[in-house]
């Protein structure tokens, strides 16, 4: 609302601007005509000011992109599925509880009297499992589980989704066999055509009852699956794969041996309007139903929760975050291009105003050429912008197609290449038209600022060049403006401080630490200004020392954003106070080298004296280089302990060995009888409940054999070292000692070794266990608990940041007390290969998986998980680095822009120094040191903050136990080719300036 407000705003004043110019023709002329003075200049502006407005409307292009995307995956799993009735259940096999039809009538009644519902769909739904006859059972891959959904024919005439995809007579018998009708997906997996029949295992015990004959239906027909066809009604009770079966509510309820007439489990519900239409009637919708419907009813909003999380999760507002950045790097420098131009203009405005010019008549000149320079630069950076944000959207989708390669997984292709199909590059017309008028808010607003000020000007330091001098005035209310932010800066602290925001307290703290030097009436008051912006910095470093900050840091995304932002303004205004003490010190270094003192002396006085000029180019280059030292050093420090994190992935082991059935799983003999293993595990886990906070929760408790004991390396392990020497002595101590356990601490965050574990079995509701708790599992509402209590001591703890497939308590097999013992949920195998190398490994790996075959079993390479993992991590952050460094343009056109203005301001002063002796190697020398004095201050400035920033984000709660690493090569690197291009943009200048006669330039007058 707020953009589209102000992209109103704009577009009035773009009006007003040119009827202004029409009625004004001469001030019309007058400003056309300076920007042909110096064709080399406009280009620069018109380039500077373009790249701001690309960042926005790159940013808004990839927002709209992924926006799409998500969008269709939601309307084509949802389509104009609004709400979902139904009564939940405390058996998680059955989920929904049945509702009579009586119920489902008075809800049916009650919501068509609603004008916001054009749709309703009583149904019954169950997961089942499906497969040709003779092979539903059998655990081969050639059987799915898939949503079975019945619902009476004539109903489908009234649903949105079916109106003319399903035929109702689809649904009738043939030949005594049901007839059902499947969507797409379903027929790709298991090959199905029109006229196939399919089995129906509607309860998993019916596999091994294998005398029991299966009942089976015929496909009549194969739909797109969309919407109603491809809904997972229970996919909170399994990972949603599309396959979706529709059938008669009479043929459902015999598939699913309901014997009860005129049940339903369900009632979807459509809200009038289109995809996005319905979901703005949804909250209303939902508070009729809850009206009506009893307490044991829920309503799911199952499209609007989805299109929330999507724009919660938008990868395109990652963008648009990151590009705030070297948006505001882009906003200083139009606030530095402008102001120069203006300053630039002083002379000839305030000669304008000497032969009578009024001063809205001076005003309007700066205007309208500042107004052609935002015309011309918005419309190219629309166009730059939707050009880098193709450029972004298509470098994913190629990282996509790199993934999938790597993946070791069978049908990752499959899945991968649909996901990659539905991408598609989008820009909706209204970001175009709101991103050509954003690019033209802060040029208007500068330019209006800096007219007004110099129409303002006296006319005689105008003419003469003098510079302005800021009065008391201006300075006292400098103070008070100070003040006033001071103050409301303190109630926000306050107020986030009794209100419990984190956020709200920690940006009034910094706030009020960068003001109130501001607010003290002081001229000289430099080292108070250097103080509180060293204490912003420590504040922000130690801020996890209050509680409250400490218990946010890890879940609030806008804290972690807010104390990386107060570190970069507190290092840039640090910076900037002090550019006379950097101006004193680097000339008192090079006082004693007498030929090169007076070329420094003089490119280091114009940029400290130039504090406002500096410091917004220090700024730009900051800004930018803080973003890309972040997103060098976090992710490169996750790789890092990915890397470190090998011999923990599988416990040391180079291969795990993982079945997805209980059935046709390969022996222990059989992978120990192959060539290419040197060593064997087999870990099993079983399911135990085990207390946490007064609540017993289900972990897994793994199993250990006796080579995994000896064989292991998980070596990175907390014990008392009082009592063990090494991570050896812990693990024979595990073997050889009953009732003590080793946990990984992400199961009991803070356990430490000599604790105690309080454990009890997990028993199935259909096992004779005599006494039994009435305590239930939370989300496990088909286990008890047993009754007897095991207490084991914890020797050692596996450290929260392990990177490992097992996360749980590990005991010695022969030592797992029988109280708790178990059936084995899950038997693995973990193996070494044979080979010296990696290459060797990996083509052992290659021959034992080709040996072994596929089926229900698969096998992954531990180097192939930190290969893919890495390739992710390196492909998106290069991706995020290419929109930056695009970003970073702002800085080295900045530069150049500074230098090429600075030609023109100095050219009588070039003069004089090559009339007292200069020559033009010192002339071009003094050029490239001031271009390099900003230059480095400001990269040394993002490095710094970027790294105290990762280094405050590490040691917060959110990254608890992560070690950082800082690619210091890298960054080195970054920096290196940053400086260098910056110089390069100089040389123009620089070389031009030194080639100008000494009698020209003192004649110089513009």
């Amino acid at each position: 609302m707020l953009i589209q407000i102000l992209s109103i705003l704009v577009g009035v004043a773009t009006f007003a601007i040119v009827v202004s110019m029409i009625f004004n023709p001469v001030i019309f002329k007058i400003g056309f005509r300076n920007i042909f003075r110096r064709k080399a200049d406009t280009l620069l502006v018109i380039l500077g000011s373009l790249i701001g407005t690309a960042l926005i409307v790159g940013s808004m292009a990839m927002n709209d992109s992924f926006q799409k995307f998500l969008h269709n995956q939601i309307e084509r799993s949802n389509g104009e599925i609004d709400e979902f009735i139904f009564i939940p259940s405390d058996n998680q096999t059955i989920v929904k509880e049945f509702i009579p039809n009586g119920e489902i009538e008075t809800l049916v009644k009650h919501l068509l009297q609603d004008s916001n519902v054009d749709g309703l769909l009583p149904l019954l739904s169950r997961n089942v499992t499906v497969g040709r006859p003779g092979e539903t059972r059998a655990q081969n891959g050639k059987s799915v589980q898939i949503s079975l959904i019945g619902v009476k024919p004539e109903d489908l005439t009234k649903w949105p989704d079916s109106k003319g995809v399903v035929d109702p007579s689809d649904l009738s018998s043939t030949d005594g066999i049901a007839s059902v009708v499947i969507n797409k997906e379903l027929a790709d997996s298991l090959a199905l055509s029109v006229g196939d029949t399919l089995e129906i295992m509607s309860d998993a015990g019916q596999r091994l009852l294998f005398w029991i004959e299966l009942p089976r239906v015929q496909i009549s027909d194969i739909v797109k699956g969309d919407g109603l066809l491809y809904y997972q009604v229970e996919a909170n009770n399994q990972p949603p794969n599309g396959f979706t079966m529709l059938a008669d509510i009479d043929t459902a309820r015999d598939l699913l041996k309901i014997n009860v007439p005129d049940y339903y489990n369900g009632l979807l519900v459509s809200n009038r309007g289109d995809f996005l239409g319905g979901v703005k009637s949804t909250d209303a919708v939902a508070a009729s139903i809850e009206k009506i419907a009893g307490r044991e009813f829920k309503v799911e909003t199952p499209k609007k929760d989805a299109l929330d999380m999507a724009d919660r999760g938008n990868i395109g507002l990652l963008f648009l975050m990151l590009s705030v950045f070297a948006i505001f790097a882009g906003t200083l420098l139009l606030s530095n291009i402008y102001l120069m131009l203006a300053q630039e203009r002083r002379m000839e405005l305030g000669t304008l105003r000497a032969i009578g010019y009024t001063r809205r008549r001076v005003s309007r000149t700066i205007l309208y050429e500042g107004f052609f320079y935002s015309i011309l630069s918005s419309a190219i950076g629309v166009v730059t912008g939707v050009a880098l944000a193709n450029f972004i959207f298509e470098s994913f989708v190629n990282l996509f197609t790199d993934i999938t390669a790597l993946i070791p997984f069978e049908g990752a292709a499959t899945v991968f290449s649909t996901i990659q199909n539905s991408f598609g590059f989008f820009v909706r017309p209204e970001s175009i038209f709101y991103g050509f008028l954003l690019g033209l808010i802060i040029p208007m607003i500068i330019i209006v600022y800096t007219g007004r000020k110099i129409s303002r000007t006296n006319i005689v330091t105008a003419v003469r060049n003098i510079p302005d001098e800021m009065d008391q005035k201006s300075r006292f209310m400098i103070n008070i403006m100070a003040s006033l932010g001071v103050l409301i800066s303190i109630i926000m602290a306050y107020s986030g401080y009794s209100a419990g925001n984190a956020t709200l307290f920690f940006v009034g703290v910094v706030v009020t630490g960068l003001l109130f030097p501001v607010a003290i009436p002081l001229k000289n008051k430099r080292t108070i200004e250097s103080l509180f912006s060293i204490g912003v910095i420590l504040f922000t470093m130690f801020s996890n020392s209050f509680s409250l900050i400490a218990e946010n840091s890890g879940d609030s995304v806008y804290l972690v954003v807010a104390k990386g932002g107060a570190i970069l303004f507190a290092g840039l205004f640090l910076i900037v106070y002090n550019l006379k003490t950097f101006e004193y010190i680097l000339n008192k270094i090079f006082q004693k080298t007498r030929s090169a003192a007076p070329v420094f002396k003089i490119s280091i006085a114009f940029s400290a004296r130039n504090r406002v000029r500096t410091g917004l180019t220090i700024a730009m280059y900051g800004v930018v280089i803080f973003v890309i030292t972040l997103i060098s050093i976090i992710p490169y420090s996750q790789e890092q302990v990915l890397v470190k994190s090998r011999d923990m992935m599988f416990g040391g082991y180079d291969v795990g060995v993982f079945s997805l059935s209980t059935r046709n799983m390969v022996s222990f003999s059989d992978l120990q009888s192959r060539g290419e293993v040197s060593a064997l595990t087999n870990i099993e886990s079983i399911n135990v409940a085990m207390k946490r906070e007064e609540r017993y929760v289900r972990e897994y408790m793994y199993g250990l054999d006796d080579s995994f004991i000896v064989n292991n390396k998980f070596t990175e392990i907390t014990f008392d070292k009082g009592t063990f020497k090494n991570a050896r002595e812990v693990w024979e101590h595990l073997r050889s000692t009953p009732d003590t356990v080793v946990v990984s601490s992400n199961v009991i965050p803070g356990i430490l070794p000599g604790d105690t574990v309080e454990l009890r079995r997990l028993v199935q509701r259909e096992e004779d266990t005599g006494g039994m708790s009435s305590f239930m599992m939370r989300g496990m509402s088909d286990i008890i608990i047993g009754e007897e209590r095991v207490k084991m001591t914890v020797i050692a703890t596996l450290p929260e940041n392990t990177i490992t497939y097992m996360n749980g308590i590990f005991v010695y097999r022969g030592n797992i007390p029988e109280s708790i013992d178990g059936k084995v949920s899950i038997r693995n195998y973990l193996l070494n290969l044979r080979g010296e190398t990696q290459e060797e490994k990996k083509a052992s790996f290659e021959s034992l998986k080709d040996g072994m075959g596929s089926g229900s079993l698969f096998m992954i390479f531990v180097d192939d998980i930190i290969e893919l993992t890495t390739t992710i991590i390196q492909g998106t952050i290069s991706i995020l680095r290419s929109f930056l460094y695009f970003g970073m343009l702002v800085g080295i056109v900045g530069i150049a822009i500074i230098m090429f203005k600075a030609l023109y301001e100095r050219k009588r002063i070039v003069g004089m120094l090559k009339a007292i002796g200069f020559t033009k190697k010192m002339v071009f020398a003094s050029f490239v040191l001031e271009t390099s004095f900003i230059v480095v201050i400001g990269i040394v400035l993002g490095i710094i903050t970027g790294t105290l920033t990762s280094v405050e984000i590490y040691a917060s709660p959110l990254m608890q136990g992560m070690a950082l690493s800082i690619p210091w090569d890298q960054l080195l690197g970054m920096s290196l080719i940053f400086y260098v291009a910056s110089l390069v943009s100089t040389i123009i200048p620089s070389y031009i300036a030194s080639k100008i006669p000494p009698a020209e330039a003192l004649r110089y007058f513009e």
